[in-house]
């Protein structure tokens, strides 16, 4: 006669996650306001900075109608070889100090918006925390919000 033999089968139903990308991170970013209005944008880091004695650090980025914000042309085009260009903060600048980025460049931001930036950086960075304590009584409204940012090479 024939045995009976049972075999058991352990199957995991779920989701995998996919391979972890090394060259993107996740970043958080303190947003002060936003604003479809480049010069209300400029205006209020510059009040912040004075109010919170922060830094201002705008990266010599101008208004762009194509992508929003750019550098200068001989900027873009000695490092990318095209103009306009504007490459997100998040990639090595890590910090506080007040800046005004556009939001089309970061994942899970609403379109064509001008962020007032009071630091970025690591979800769990310290920095964050004392940089919302430090605003949230002048700036209640303020917003933490965390995206993607694409470490590597850009050229």
């Amino acid at each position: 006669m024939f045995a009976a033999v049972t075999f058991a089968a352990l199957v995991v139903v779920g989701s995998v996650s996919p391979p972890r990308d090394p060259d993107v991170v996740r970043k958080s970013f303190v947003i002060i306001k936003t604003t479809r209005d480049y010069g209300e944008a400029r205006a209020l880091a510059a009040a912040a900075a004075e109010r919170l004695a922060i830094r201002m650090d705008l990266r010599d980025l101008a208004p762009d109608r194509e992508v929003g914000l750019t550098f200068s042309e001989d900027a873009c085009k000695n490092e990318f070889g095209e103009y306009p260009c504007y490459v997100p903060r998040g990639r090595w600048d890590d910090g506080v100090y007040l800046s005004v980025e556009h939001s089309s460049s970061y994942e899970g931001f609403d379109e064509g918006l001008y962020l007032v930036v009071l630091a970025s950086g690591s979800p769990r960075d310290r920095a964050i925390g004392a940089a919302v304590r430090r605003a949230k009584g002048a700036y209640p409204d303020l917003v933490v919000k965390t995206a993607p940012v694409y470490l590597g090479c850009i050229h």
